[in-house]
Formats: C-alpha cells, sequence, structure tokens
C-alpha cells in the first residue's frame, strides 16, 4: 500500500508530534550509549531548518523525516529498494507528482543538502497537513504491480500502529530488549521519564545521565 491508501491510518498531526517524541524518549532509555548522530529515533525541537524535526534511520538505507511547524506537518519517507525511488529514473530524480500539492513553507526542505543525493531530494512516500486535522499527499501514481511501491507501510510502521505493543514488538524484534508494555505506554502518554519509568524500560540504564541526555536533546524527562 502507499501513502496515498495509508493516510486515514496516520495518527492526527499533534499526536504524530506526540508519538514522534515518545519514540525518540525511548530509543534513548533503550539504548543510552549510541552517538546521538546514529539513533534509530530522533526528534529535534530546534531543527537548523527552524522547524522541529522528528526522523527515523534504520542504518540499512531507509529513512523517514517529519517536519513541524506551528500549524502544518511534512513528513517523507526514503526506502531504498522501493520502485519509486528516484535511482529508478533515468536521470535520476524525484517520482512524478509525489510532491503536487505540497506547503509552499515546506518547499525549502527539498532543497537542504541533508535530505539530497546527486542533487536530488530523496523520497518515495511524502505526506503533509496543513489545517492540524487532515492529511494529503500528492498526485503521484505508483508503478503497476508493485505492491508496496513507496515502502510507506514499513517505513512508517510504528507511526501507523500507533500502540505500546508496536513498540514493544520492536525492541523485542531489533533491539532485543523486553521493555515493560506499562512504561512504554507511560512514555507514548507524554509521561515525563522518571526513575521508575526508565527501571521498567531498561534496568541498566544510570538515570542522571539519561536525564542529561535528554535535556540536551529538549526532550521531557522528570
Amino acid at each position: 500500500m502507499t501513502i496515498a491508501e495509508l493516510l486515514d491510518r496516520l495518527p492526527s498531526p499533534d499526536r504524530l508530534r506526540e508519538l514522534s517524541i515518545a519514540l525518540a524518549v525511548l530509543d534513548v532509555a533503550l539504548s543510552p550509549d549510541d552517538d546521538p548522530e546514529d539513533r534509530y529515533f530522533r526528534f529535534d525541537p530546534r531543527d537548523t531548518s527552524g522547524m522541529a524535526l522528528a526522523s527515523m534511520d534504520n542504518g540499512s538505507g531507509d529513512r523517514y523525516y517529519i517536519a513541524f511547524t506551528r500549524d502544518a506537518v511534512f513528513g517523507w519517507g526514503f526506502a531504498h529498494e522501493a520502485p519509486m525511488s528516484p535511482f529508478t529514473r533515468t536521470p535520476v530524480s524525484l517520482w512524478p507528482g509525489l510532491l503536487d500539492g505540497m506547503p509552499a513553507e515546506f518547499e525549502p526542505l527539498t532543497r537542504d543538502a541533508r535530505f539530497q543525493i546527486a542533487d536530488t531530494f530523496m523520497a518515495t512516500a511524502a505526506f503533509w497537513s496543513e489545517d492540524g486535522q487532515t492529511w494529503h499527499s500528492g498526485s503521484a501514481t505508483p508503478p503497476t504491480g508493485e505492491t508496496d511501491a513507496d515502502g510507506a507501510e514499513e517505513l512508517f510502521e510504528l507511526i501507523l500502529d500507533d500502540s505500546p505493543q508496536a513498540f514493544e514488538r520492536f525492541a523485542q524484534d531489533y533491539l532485543e530488549m523486553d521493555p515493560s508494555e506499562a512504561a512504554i505506554s507511560a512514555v507514548y502518554t507524554s509521561h515525563p521519564l522518571d526513575p521508575s519509568t526508565l527501571a521498567e524500560l531498561n534496568p541498566d540504564a544510570d538515570y542522571d545521565d539519561l536525564r542529561e541526555q535528554l535535556h540536551a536533546m529538549g526532550l521531557p524527562a522528570s
């Protein structure tokens, strides 16, 4: 399924921001020794673009970014093996129609060198909201016969399934850890990370060190 077919499964824009922060907090809690640049999930409330920026990078070439302004949201993902990758086209170029209708305020992001390869915006899927309520996508037509042409279903898996159980499965499969579902739920409901919650997530983590990391990143901790 493409992102156009998945829009009704996206959480509301406000919830998406909350969820993005929760994923970043959980990432730090479960992997406190990781380099900040190598994290799976990140949330920067003070990105150089002037927007808040959430991101996911699986370390294997697939990633997504979600930019938040006061009123609008723009998300895009790049699945490196997706049929709608810019690299399936000659010359390398964005899939036609992918960004049709994108709010103009996000256009500078498409020219940001951080999000480009070969002077091309790296995206296979994109979505946005201007009113804080309704999600939209462009007019791109995927190639026929492809069930996941833009890679969106896998890229945005933990956003499309906004549940502590989904993150618990991710932690078990990817991190080989088994954090408490109740503790995950606390973070998912914007409960600031505290020592007791951290102990249920990762008993080997040092709370004072973790709190310092989170505060330096602009993320919530009690």
